[in-house]
This record gives structure tokens, C-alpha cells and sequence, in this order.
């Protein structure tokens, strides 16, 4: 089934509970998330991090992060940063721990996989480095200088490469310029763009800007639904499906990762389920709202 698709290109709002995008063919919003999401904001709770790293508390920035993975438990960009706070605490064994588990959860984070290979190092893992090494020198290969992340992966290379020189050549490792240049406005700029490159159907263009836009915002329910989005339209279904899930143990109520859950189980043709997903927007939109009308289309045109 094919629809046209015109995403409303908007800031999110970050102050208190986290901005809910809305879905089908434009926006709106619902208050915040239901009471059965987090008794805290992991949005606000991974920008204290972000800010604690910034300015070196790391102890600080570790509890921060570990704070949100209780709720995204499967977020790469959590992990990443947890990653750096242990990193920045000199305890490279568990940098190298959370960071496995980034680069699990999102094999293109490519920053995490460089800081990973310095972490093996570290702990005298050279093997294990070369094999991250070696992992990020086949994406170079099979990007060959034209995807989105080739400066990250060629980032990443390098970083590990000047961590196997000898000592005296080994600089202290700073934060990536991603987190160094992280504000809410940064984050702004960074959806609109993805959404804006979804409007145009460049689904891996805009993947790319989203996961930028999610090491800037955190595991913001609006980033999470449209990288599941993108790419669903990708015909990554379980990625796809993986991303709703993890929007939706956030915000609960979101309109358009609900929708669009709806819209993946008329794909798969588990119409139960799709028709549950319409109840609960029904339950949502007492008085409609355009992700109801969106799903309630998808169901009539399957079952006809």
C-alpha cells in the first residue's frame, strides 16, 4: 500500500514532557505521556548527562544515563553515552561493556564502534580491537565515499589507529564533536532536516540525520517513531518495529508511533492486532484526529 506522505516539519518542544508529533499526513500533539510511561522524562534525564559530560563530571553523567537506560534499556545513543562516562572515569572495561551493547543495538553508530576499539586497547584487548578495526574498515569499503556516514566511519577508523601508536604519540581522547555541540536548538535543526528528507523519500539520508538528532535529544519518542518509519519504508520491517516499541515504552500514548504500529501490522496482514491499534487511538482521539482517520484507511482498504 503506498500513501502520500507530508510530514509537517516543526522544533520540537523540550522543555517538561517531550514534544508528540503527530502522524498521517500532519501534526498535532497530546499533552505528555500517559501515566504507565517513566515517572521521569529520559529525555531531560539524558541531556542532565550530556551537560554533566561537558563539563567533566563524569559520576554524574554515568548515573544520569544509567537513569534512562532503565527505560530505553535498548537505545544506542544511552549506551554510546554511558560509554563515554565510564570512558571518562578511566574504567575502560565498562566503557567497553556499554559500548558493545551501542554498537549491538545500532551497528552504524560508528562513533561508538571508534571509542570501543580505543577501549579494547585499553584493557590490552588488541585483538578485539583489530575486529572492530576491521568491521569499520569493510563499511568504509561498502560505502565507498558516497553514503551519509563516511566521515564518521573514516572518523572512527582513524581514532583507533591513532590509539595503537606508540605512547608518546597518544593524545588524551576529547569528547566527539557531536556532543560537544549539543544544544536543543542543534536537535531542532537535525529533525526538521530528517523530516524534511522524508518528505522527499531519501530514507537513508534521513535515518542518518535522525540518529545525529538522537545523540543530540536522547531517546525522544518523536526521533524513535520516524527512524522506525524511515525505515519501514526501507522494508526494514523489524528495525522498524524495534523503534515503535522503543517509542512507545516512553510515551505510551503517542499518536503517530501508535498509528503507525497499526499500519506495520496491515503490512504483516495481522489485522487483530491493527484493529487493536485503532482502538487504542480511538481510546487516544475521542473526537478524532487524523492518525485514527490514517489507520481506520489502511484497515478498510485491506479488508476490501
Amino acid at each position: 500500500m503506498k500513501r502520500a506522505l507530508l510530514i509537517a516539519v516543526a522544533t520540537l518542544a523540550l522543555s517538561g514532557a517531550p514534544a508528540l508529533a503527530g502522524g498521517g499526513g500532519g501534526s498535532s500533539g497530546s499533552s505528555a505521556p500517559s501515566s504507565s510511561g517513566p515517572s521521569y522524562d529520559p529525555v531531560e534525564e539524558y541531556q542532565k548527562g550530556v551537560e554533566h559530560l561537558k563539563a567533566g563530571e563524569y559520576a554524574k553523567a554515568e548515573r544520569a544515563f544509567k537513569r534512562v537506560t532503565k527505560v530505553a534499556r535498548k537505545d544506542a545513543n544511552t549506551r554510546y553515552m554511558l560509554g563515554l562516562a565510564h570512558y571518562g572515569q578511566e574504567e575502560y572495561k565498562a566503557a567497553a561493556k556499554s559500548l558493545e551493547r551501542a554498537v549491538k543495538y545500532d551497528a552504524a553508530l560508528y562513533q561508538a564502534h571508534g571509542k570501543l576499539g580505543v577501549s579494547y586497547l585499553k584493557i590490552d584487548k588488541a585483538e578485539k580491537a583489530d575486529a572492530v578495526l576491521a568491521t569499520l574498515r569493510g563499511a568504509e569499503e561498502a560505502c565507498a565515499g558516497t553514503c551519509p556516514e563516511f566521515t564518521k566511519i573514516a572518523s572512527a577508523i582513524a581514532e583507533i589507529e591513532a590509539a595503537k601508536a606508540p605512547a608518546e604519540q597518544i593524545e588524551t581522547s576529547s569528547l566527539e564533536p557531536l556532543v560537544q555541540q549539543v544544544s536543543l536548538e542543534t536537535g531542532d535543526v537535525l529533525y526538521s532536516e530528517a523530516l524534511r528528507l522524508i518528505n522527499l523519500e531519501q530514507y537513508d539520508a534521513a535515518i542518518a540525520e535522525l540518529r545525529d538528532a538522537g545523540a543530540v535529544l536522547g531517546p525522544h519518542p518523536d526521533v524513535l517513531t520516524y527512524i522506525g518509519f524511515a525505515n519501514r519504508k526501507k522494508g526494514e520491517k523489524d528495525t522498524a518495529f524495534a523503534y515503535y516499541n522503543a517509542a512507545l515504552a516512553i510515551a505510551p500514548d503517542h499518536l503517530s508511533a501508535n498509528e503507525y504500529l497499526g499500519e506495520y501490522y496491515v503490512e504483516l496482514g495481522d489485522m487483530d492486532r491493527a484493529q487493536a491499534q485503532l482502538d487504542k487511538l480511538n481510546t487516544l482521539c475521542p473526537f478524532g484526529c487524523a492518525q485514527t482517520e490514517e489507520l481506520a484507511k489502511w484497515i478498510a482498504e485491506a479488508d476490501a
